[in-house]
């Protein structure tokens, strides 16, 4: 096993140099020699301390140049506060650094070495967007429309493959039912499309990486020579092709530093392998193991809490995660009658947090789905609390602003079908759906760009008399921008906006949020303008880059006097004082799909400790007995996860109705938790959240409740249905009318 190089020392026996500020273990992990390493970093434990000082004791104390050090971070944010923080440690050799996500990294390699793959410099990037559009009509070309109206079912196939290097050809040799079958074509017709387009999608970039790597020695042997120290961060969250990239690029040194924490994967469902982790001394052999067990981040309570939970799972190396903080205040369990309830009860917290002294700011709501945000943004606009909602749609998937980043596509790649498709009748030409089904028909028979398609369909007489215009126009414009495809960006898309009228249109076309659509236009040319500022002689191609591998989450700034609003998923990286965990019950959290999977529930048990660890001082976690469109699951069941908290490090609170004090002191909504359920566990009563609420039933149609009996998933309730009367339903079965 490699061993670590001693960090230099005082007199005193205390670290040093770049290891001065550093704990003991700490240290140990920034100045470790050479060889492979894994940093089993726990929580708050100060990874990216260690890894920022890790680059710098490289090239302040082991004389390694700046340009030989490659670091993989998760997210673009993540890349942006590493070299912050850089920055301020080595100075101007920041800018040699190779510091960027996977994604990032790899289309930096495959711009320089894009002749190797057979495509031009100015490849376009799909996004999922893009993926789907171009899917549907493989498709189509293929008969199977009626598997056109959801691709999503071949994309995440293709998607699955891609990242674990199966091609198109051992992919079909692997099928045996009819759907992998057809599986198997989409994914060959969705490969040639790709290429006949010049266009990779976002796994394309890492399987590409990889097997120009592995195929050619020479490539190999320049990037893996050049690399002499690589360094991972959120290594627990790397599938299968992203393992191969990183042993491609160290497999000239051997020099792997990977920084994870198997307790923190929750990647699972996109391809993240738990195993990258479990067995690193297996995949890189004689590899060291040092651990970063003291969590700087939250407290005590906090710390004790998730340790707690985490470690019902099995799946695990194991840590003790510690603090010196104080305890702090307990974790809070609020429970509310609906989720409209939880949602008013979340927006009034983040009130009292504000009178508290806090900023909105420093208020994040966390779910497990998307569709759980409905609810709170309604309260939250109720009650008057500026939000901001992360990981909605991206500022990037706007419809106004892919027009326009379609147009510059088409800029540096006029082959690109799925952009010219976008903007053919956009703004309006005259260009309806039967010119664009001779425009898919020409493109799918021939090797034209689509505007020499366009323009030969116009020569033929195919086009409508008064669309005729509109396509010559077109086919100019796509001309003139492929010609000045070296200007800055915010110059091209400015040529753009005037050309087209594109504002004027967005008046016509949405009267009702015309300026909101005008303002992203503004934001799009603005961003374009600072990039172009940041990066001297970029083109549009490198500003398509930028924006193709942009998240939402990584475009969020804390700055904003607005509480937050995402995912849990999405909060990953994230900290705030203050942490609301909504919808902790059976089938939301852990998600229903979990429930008879030990894999699954494994990793929602790690997604719910990723959420309790987001927090550094306070964790609000809501349930409620009545969710709408509830499937699965037991309605009302709280959470196992909850009950896996110390009951010593919580203080419940309820609303009316399931508070009243039992005998003995103890309140009938504590009873009922310790059994875990939201809902009394006594007979029929008329005392219950939902009773008076008005329901739908898809066979009785609307009722309302009169009386609640049972608990989680035999919560029953008493319906009076105006078309049938008095009826007895299981809770799952109703939907909250509005």
């Amino acid at each position: 096993m490699p061993s670590p190089a001693p960090p230099a020392r005082s007199p005193a026996g205390e670290p040093t140099g770049i290891a001065a500020s550093l704990n003991p273990e700490q240290a140990a992990a920034v100045t470790f020699g050479d060889g492979p390493c894994l940093v089993v970093a726990g929580a708050g434990s100060g990874k990216t301390r260690v890894l920022t000082h890790r680059v710098a004791y490289l090239i302040e104390e082991r004389g390694v140049p700046a340009d030989a050090i490659l670091a993989f971070t998760f997210t673009n944010r993540a890349a942006r506060e590493m070299r912050a923080r850089l920055q301020r440690l080595v100075g101007e050799r920041v800018e040699r650094l190779w510091v960027g996500t996977f994604h990032a990294t790899c289309l930096r390699i495959l711009r320089r070495e894009c002749a190797r793959i057979g495509y031009p410099p100015g490849f376009t990037v799909y996004d999922r967007e893009d993926q789907s559009a171009l899917l549907k009509q493989v498709l189509r070309e293929l008969d199977l429309e009626g598997r056109a109206e959801k691709p999503g079912f071949f994309l995440a196939r293709i998607a699955g493959a891609k990242n674990a290097l199966v091609g198109p050809d051992a992919y079909d040799a692997a099928a045996v039912t009819p759907a992998e079958r057809q599986a198997a074509r989409a994914y060959r017709a969705y490969q040639e499309a790709l290429v006949r387009q010049s266009a990779l999608d976002f796994d394309d970039l890492i399987a590409r990486a990889v097997l120009l790597l592995e195929g050619e020695p020479a490539v190999r042997q320049r990037y893996a020579g050049r690399f002499r120290h690589v360094l991972v961060d959120e290594y627990q969250d790397t599938n299968h092709a992203q393992f191969r990239l990183v042993a491609a690029l160290a497999s000239a040194h051997g020099n792997v530093l990977a920084v994870g924490d198997e307790d923190q994967s929750i990647y699972g469902w996109r391809g993240a392998d738990l195993t990258n982790v479990l067995d690193f001394e297996r995949r890189f052999p004689g590899a060291a193991v040092l651990r970063l067990e003291r969590n700087y981040r939250s407290s005590g309570t906090i710390v004790q809490a998730a340790s707690a939970v985490i470690a019902n799972n099995r799946l695990r190396r194991g840590k003790r995660l510690w603090t010196d903080a104080p305890l702090g205040v307990p974790i809070r369990v609020v429970m509310s009658g609906d989720d409209q309830a939880e949602a008013a009860r979340l927006a009034a917290e983040v009130g009292r947090q504000v009178a508290a002294g806090r900023r909105r700011s420093d208020c994040a709501v966390l779910y497990r789905t998307n569709a759980q945000s409905r609810a709170l943004e309604l309260a939250f606009r109720h009650r008057g609390v500026p939000y901001e909602l992360v990981g909605g749609v991206s500022f990037y998937e706007r419809r106004e602003v892919k027009d326009l980043l379609a147009y510059l596509r088409l800029a540096v790649n006029p082959r690109d079908r799925v952009s010219f498709l976008r903007v053919f009748n956009v703004p309006r030409r005259g260009l309806g759906a039967q010119a664009q089904g001779k425009l898919e028909a020409r493109l799918a028979a021939t090797a034209e760009t689509p505007a020499e398609a366009l323009r030969a369909l116009a020569a033929a007489g195919e086009l409508p008399r008064a669309g005729a215009g509109g396509a010559a126009a077109l086919g100019r414009l796509v001309e003139a921008l492929a010609t000045g495809a070296d200007e800055p960006p915010e110059s091209l898309l400015e040529r753009v906006v005037e050309a087209t009228r594109y504002l004027e249109y967005l008046d016509e076309a949405f009267p009702e949020d015309a300026q909101d659509r005008r303002e992203n236009v503004e934001e799009l040319v603005h961003a374009a303008r600072v990039f172009a500022a940041e990066h001297p002689g970029a083109g549009a191609a490198d500003f398509l880059s930028e924006a193709a591998l942009v998240a939402d989450v990584d475009r969020w700034s804390e700055s904003e006097e607005r509480a937050v609003l995402m995912t849990a998923h999405n909060a990953k990286g994230l900290e705030f004082p203050v942490v609301m965990i909504a919808g902790c019950e059976e089938g939301v959290f852990p998600h229903v799909s979990a429930l008879g999977d030990e894999g699954e529930l494994e990793e929602e048990r790690r997604l719910f400790y990723v959420a309790l660890t987001r927090a550094r001082e306070e964790v609000v976690v809501s349930a409620a007995a009545f969710r709408r469109r509830y499937e699965g699951g037991g309605a009302g069941e709280l959470s196992r996860f909850v009950r896996e908290i110390p009951g010593e490090l919580v203080r419940w609170e309820h609303p009316p109705g399931l508070g009243r004090e039992a005998p003995g002191g103890r309140s009938a909504a504590a009873r009922v938790v310790r059994g875990g359920s939201l809902a009394p566990r006594a007979a029929p009563t008329r005392d219950h959240e939902a009773v008076g609420k008005t329901v739908y039933h898809d066979t009785f149609g609307r009722g309302t409740v009169v009386e609640a009996e049972g608990a989680g998933a035999a919560l029953k309730f008493t319906v009076r249905f105006a078309a049938v009367g008095l009826k007895k339903v299981l809770g799952r079965f109703l939907t909250p009318d509005e």
